[in-house]
């Protein structure tokens, strides 16, 4: 593995966000496009609300708005249809897929908007006697604006999600091209934290794997701590050794290139201390992972030997001659060789989930 694989989150970020964002890992924004701005939603959302409400005050007072007013809603509502089937939630994908669904949204739509305003023309009739407007697509336009505004503000919203908690997560773009061909020279970096987060995948999949007998807990949440603030760190050190061998390119002299000599070292030190600290996380890995192939060799020896008697019934009716017990007995062996191994090397793989436990509170404190 030479560069991550998934996105890491914050330990700060709600539960719940991280839950929907990494369920949508496709939406997130990688940190080379640079940091969105705070309050782009809130005034989308805010547009929304208040283009309708005018809208809506003009549908009431201006008679002669209320044909454009309505053709404006059917197209309005068309374009919401579209971007409900679009796959990626984006008008510049698949024109001709939505061209071909624009032919039953916008009939869709003029009959709802339609079907909508004679249904409220019978509950606002009495409204007609005091506006000249039409109070009842005023009502739709209050109507469309509460749910545009409440939509683009509603808590699930990923690109707003993603957008508002841009500085709480890391995407493999982050560290560099996401492909299997970058070397550890080019992208020393992205190799460690790759390394990092196949560690906690790996813990993550003893504790799925092996259930009760093996509880990472706290461990565990330590672990993602660990690689979130490891993935700021790599970072930092990344910006600052491409920058350093910009500097060493552009040097026009031997005096600038030894000038540059003790922010390499810097550089070089850091990078030192990080593969220490990687590799402590490495190593915990290592072992739930050795515990996890150990309960898998027990699990299909154990699937073995509860089919050795079908396999000697059946050479007892097809040769006549049954099997040696010996052949049944190493079967047996096997089965419970395979347990102590699993049971030991969970056991290790718990002390060395205790001992990482402290050593990191030790360091923090």
């Amino acid at each position: 593995m030479s560069h991550p694989s998934r996105p890491t989150f914050s330990p700060d970020l709600p539960p719940g966000t991280a839950r929907r964002l990494r369920g949508h890992a496709d939406q997130l924004i990688p940190a080379a496009k640079g940091a969105p701005r705070r309050r782009t939603w809130r005034r989308a959302a805010a547009a929304t609300a208040g283009g309708c409400a005018a809208a809506s005050l003009l549908a009431l007072l201006v008679p002669s708005a209320g044909l454009l007013l309505g053709v404006l809603l059917c197209l309005a509502t068309t374009a919401f249809l579209l971007g409900l089937v679009s796959r990626k939630g984006s008008y510049s994908d698949d024109w001709g897929d939505l061209v071909m669904h624009g032919t039953w949204a916008l009939p869709a739509s003029i009959g709802g908007v339609v079907g909508l305003t004679l249904v409220l023309d019978q509950v606002l009739g009495p409204l007609h006697a005091l506006v000249p407007g039409d109070p009842a697509l005023a009502a739709l336009y209050l109507v469309a604006g509460a749910g545009g505004a409440g939509a683009i503000m509603r808590p699930g919203m990923v690109p707003r999600l993603a957008a508002e908690h841009f500085d709480q997560y890391v995407l493999p773009e982050d560290f560099g091209r996401p492909h299997s061909y970058v070397t550890r020279q080019e992208e020393p970096e992205a190799h460690l934290f790759a390394q990092l987060q196949q560690a906690t995948d790996r813990v993550e999949e003893g504790m799925r794997v092996l259930g009760d007998s093996f509880d990472p807990g706290h461990t565990l949440s330590l672990l993602r701590e660990e690689e979130w603030t490891l993935s700021q760190e790599l970072l930092r050190l990344r910006t600052l050794r491409r920058e350093l061998a910009q500097r060493r390119r552009e040097a026009v002299s031997t005096q600038v290139t030894r000038a540059l000599a003790p922010q390499e070292e810097a550089v070089a030190r850091a990078h030192e201390a990080l593969t220490d600290r990687v590799g402590v996380l490495v190593g915990y890995g290592e072992r739930v992972h050795e515990a996890v192939t150990a309960h898998r060799e027990w699990e299909q020896c154990q699937a073995i030997a509860d089919r050795a008697g079908d396999y000697a019934d059946l050479a007892l009716t097809s040769t006549r001659d049954p099997v040696p017990a010996e052949d049944l007995d190493d079967g047996l062996l096997s089965v419970r060789a395979a347990r102590t191994v699993r049971e030991e090397l969970v056991r290790k793989a718990v002390d060395a989930g205790a001992s990482l436990s402290e050593s990191l509170h030790r360091r923090d404190s």
